[in-house]
């Protein structure tokens, strides 16, 4: 696939260890978000340096449409959200990638919605935390009727 350099995003999905992905198809990686401590918060990046859709090809947008519904499934099972959450920038990262936020009960009212922009990126979710909620959303796509 082709990278960028520069890139970020490019450059973690080089680097980060396999404990973060949930799953990787030829086009798109999906991972647990560390920037958060909301569990289930995952993001898909193209495997390729794209900034948007625009420049995807045609199987690609397919697989990232198929992908996205496999993967919000997934975070339904996991913690029952209400509603998931997806918005794409690319405006820190000109990368694209797609942020799949599940919005709980739990989630104060003041962050749902639009209020999920201004969701603390700090604390992160703790190590163990991290590894367990991978595992089993891993688990979750291996025992469910999902394709990767």
């Amino acid at each position: 696939m082709t990278k960028d350099a520069q890139c970020l995003i490019c450059k973690r999905q080089e680097e980060e260890p396999e404990r973060d992905i949930i799953l990787r198809t030829d086009a798109f990686v999906v991972r647990h978000s560390r920037e958060t401590n909301i569990l289930g918060y995952l993001v898909i990046e193209a495997r390729r340096h794209i900034l948007d859709l625009t420049e995807a090809t045609d199987e690609e947008a397919v697989c990232y449409g198929v992908l996205l519904k496999q993967v919000m499934s997934l975070i339904r099972k996991l913690n029952g959200a209400y509603r998931i959450y997806t918005f794409s920038l690319g405006e820190a990262v000109p990368h694209f990638h797609v942020h799949v936020i599940p919005r709980t009960d739990r989630l104060p009212r003041y962050y749902r919605g639009r209020g999920i922009m201004s969701y603390p990126v700090e604390p992160g979710l703790k190590e163990e935390q991290m590894e367990e909620v991978c595992k089993s959303l891993r688990y979750l796509l291996k025992t469910s009727q999902l394709k990767p």
